[in-house]
């Protein structure tokens, strides 16, 4: 499907795009989500930003409940992406854990405080764009696990124990 958006400086056609979809930029905010989740971050959120942002594609938002949480589930997606190929280009905020933003191109993580993130409702901000929220049971969807085989996947938080045999 495609829209005519233009505005002032624009003589561009947008092109309706398919969200969630296939692409890299894609892939690698749902692994980040994934890597926030497992380090019990809540109310995460990928927002699409293609069309709308010359800085990158994806937001990634997550609330934590303290400074350390948002800190060590901050520093563990970083590892984590770091682990799978994907350097960050800027880290800012992990001293002090109120908002720690990771910048990884196409797609940039920002792990907040919940009082924070309160506080500057990015998403209130990106309002027009679209948006998925993404909670264990995202993950456990069949289609979900397909993008990403090498993520083990359960209903639910993936930290948890694995049930016993």
């Amino acid at each position: 499907m495609q829209t005519d958006k233009t505005t002032a400086g624009s003589r561009e056609t947008e092109t309706e795009r398919p969200f969630p979809d296939g692409s890299p930029g894609y892939l690698l905010a749902e692994r980040c989500a994934w890597h926030l989740l497992e380090k019990r971050m809540e109310d995460i959120v990928v927002l699409d930003l293609r069309g709308r942002s010359d800085v990158c594609d994806y937001f990634v938002i997550a609330s934590g409940a303290s400074d350390t949480q948002v800190q060590a589930a901050a520093r563990h997606a970083q590892d984590m992406l770091v682990d799978a190929g994907h350097k960050a280009r800027a880290v800012e905020g992990m001293r002090e854990g109120r908002w720690v933003l990771i910048d990884f191109f196409d797609v940039v993580v920002h792990a907040f405080h919940v009082k924070t993130r309160e506080y500057f409702q990015l998403e209130r901000l990106w309002g027009d764009a679209p948006k998925l929220e993404l909670n264990p049971e995202w993950f456990a969807a069949p289609e979900t696990g397909a993008r990403h085989p090498d993520l083990r996947f359960t209903t639910t938080r993936p930290d948890a124990a694995a049930p016993e045999s």
